[in-house]
């Protein structure tokens, strides 16, 4: 692991730092923490860390002081990135000068600038020839692009395409299915078994099947993982069930895979994901291989998203809002709702407001403003036009003739 140490006097600041980012997927561990300049010279002596990031401005001995001494001392390495409150000219060029990583300023530091300064650092180690566990810091990344691909967390294709093209995967393809697999019989097995288990097969897994058709695997938990195809009009079917008997035949654990929903798209992945997870709850263990089924799924998910919409008719429902509870694309509730629900998905909300809007107009004799308002109407004007599109009669003359 690539050694950190953390130098600021001000504790908030070195707490802040040790939880911004999560270190250990950059293959990073935090050696130590240091309030002084003179504190960290004396930590960098008996631990020799690969990264400093130090504040400016500290008692005893300042970073650009701390920064100078191991120059001077052990050369090039620990690289340096320097922290202040106030951006100074005079700071900046001496913190260059002595070839520190980057300069950041506290006040407008986020994850992400932290994060790209932490990689640039990361990466001239590598240029160095102190390299970190460079092939288990990009299968971090590779996981935490998929995490983010299958949750649809993306948004926009041209974010996708800009972070794929960064780590250099190829998801050119006709199509995509998910498949959701678990590993059972693992009871009694102690965490460095499942470990050694859930990578061992996850690795035989993805060698197997790749020789046939391009594939990527992700870890959810220690029992689960993902495999998300790119097809090319195969059928995978013959591939899972052949891969899931080596499985069986070289380490005695049983598979079960779960296979979502075909989409076409790479921003609909996450819709595949979600079916396939959710087939893994009605999945019988007496077959291994549990295909999406598209009917009783797709009723199950609309229902469950009429019930959502049921418990929050007081709210200013749309389509991307409770799409984003589901994990679903907008684009496949909408077609869930247009092929399973009976009507489309603003049909059915506006339907279920209503129906309540004409107890409420009957029941406490409250104002029409005032319904609208409560049932999350974007307006009044609004709230009249809809209802009289399901009624036939504006909203006070529901009341006079009711």
């Amino acid at each position: 692991m690539i050694k950190l140490l953390l130098v600021d006097d001000e504790p908030l600041v070195l707490v802040g730092l040790q939880t911004m980012l999560p270190w250990g997927d950059y293959g990073i561990e935090i050696c130590g923490t240091a309030r002084s300049g003179a504190h960290a010279l004396e930590i960098v002596e008996r631990k020799r860390p690969d990264i400093i990031i130090t504040d400016i401005m500290m008692p005893l001995r300042s970073g650009l002081e701390l920064m100078e001494s191991c120059r001077e001392s052990y050369g090039r390495i620990p690289l340096f990135i320097i922290l202040t409150c106030v951006e100074e000219f005079q700071h900046v060029k001496q913190a260059m000068r002595s070839q520190a990583v980057d300069y950041l300023i506290k006040l407008e530091l986020t994850p992400e600038m932290l994060s790209q300064s932490v990689i640039k650092a990361l990466d001239i180690l590598e240029s160095l020839g102190r390299k970190p566990e460079t092939e288990f810091r990009m299968q971090t990344f590779y996981d935490r692009f998929f995490m983010d691909l299958l949750n649809n967390r993306f948004e926009s294709t041209e974010q996708l395409e800009a972070k794929r093209a960064e780590l250099g995967i190829d998801l050119s393809s006709d199509g995509y299915i998910v498949c959701y697999c678990q590993l059972d019989g693992l009871e009694g097995a102690d965490t460095k078994q499942l470990m050694d288990l859930h990578n061992s097969t996850t690795r035989m897994v993805w060698e197997t099947i790749n020789k046939l058709l391009p594939c990527y695997i992700t870890s959810v938990d220690l029992h689960q993982f993902t495999i998300v195809f790119c097809l090319a009009g195969q059928d995978i079917s013959d591939i899972l069930r052949q891969t899931i008997q080596l499985i069986k035949n070289y380490f005695n654990v049983d598979l079960s895979c779960c296979l979502g929903v075909k989409v076409a798209s790479t921003l609909a992945i996450s819709d595949s994901y979600n079916t396939a997870r959710m087939a893994l709850t009605a999945i019988d263990r007496v077959y291994p291989i549990h295909f999406y089924n598209k009917k009783g799924h797709a009723d199950q998910i609309v229902n469950q998203v009429k019930e959502y919409i049921m418990q929050n008719l007081d709210k200013r429902l749309n389509l991307n809002q409770v799409a984003d509870v589901f994990g679903f694309s907008p684009k496949y509730i909408s077609l869930l709702f247009a092929k399973h629900g009976d009507c489309s998905f603003i049909e059915y909300i506006n339907a279920e407001k209503i129906a309540l809007a004409k107890e409420l107009l009957l029941a406490n004799n409250a104002k029409v403003y005032e319904i609208s308002e409560q049932l999350g109407f974007e307006s009044s004007f609004y709230f009249s036009k809809v209802f009289k599109k399901h009624t036939g009669l504006s909203p006070r003359d529901y009341m006079r003739k009711f």
